[in-house]
């Protein structure tokens, strides 16, 4: 077996098929997880967690033929959630995710706690549209 680096996962035993009898079986055993995960592998011992759950048992083929999408089914709550999301938010405003450096954030943070969010746009307008620029 090669060498792992210590981020590799071990992949533990060669996989191999397993029946629902079997998991079954492994399920009503004492075994904990950690010594199924050891013996059979971590797929094995995540079959047998589900197993073992009353409230949440797998999704038969039957079941999932039966699925169908929220649009199809509740098609005014979908709508309504969508809506909600892509309205344009008061004042002109619309959200974005940035990568921002930690100093430059922690700056805004520390001058005076709450409110930074308001802080960086005030920042970013007088940066942009000189400081004569009405702060909001």
């Amino acid at each position: 077996m090669p060498r792992l680096k210590p981020a590799h996962i071990n992949p533990g035993p060669a996989q191999t098929e397993w029946s629902p009898e079997q998991i079954n079986e492994l399920a009503a055993s004492a075994m904990t997880f950690r010594e199924i995960e050891k013996k059979y592998g971590e797929e094995v011992a995540i079959n047998v967690g589900i197993a073992r759950d009353p409230d949440a048992p797998e999704i038969t083929e039957e079941q999932f033929a039966q699925m169908r999408p929220a649009l199809e089914v509740v098609p005014d709550l979908v709508e309504k959630s969508l809506r909600k999301r892509c309205q344009e938010q008061p004042g002109g405003k619309d959200y974005v995710t940035i990568p921002i450096d930690n100093d430059l954030i922690q700056h805004f943070l520390d001058a005076a706690g709450p409110g930074w969010h308001r802080r960086l746009n005030d920042t970013l307008r007088q940066a942009v549209f000189g400081p004569e620029s009405p702060q909001e």
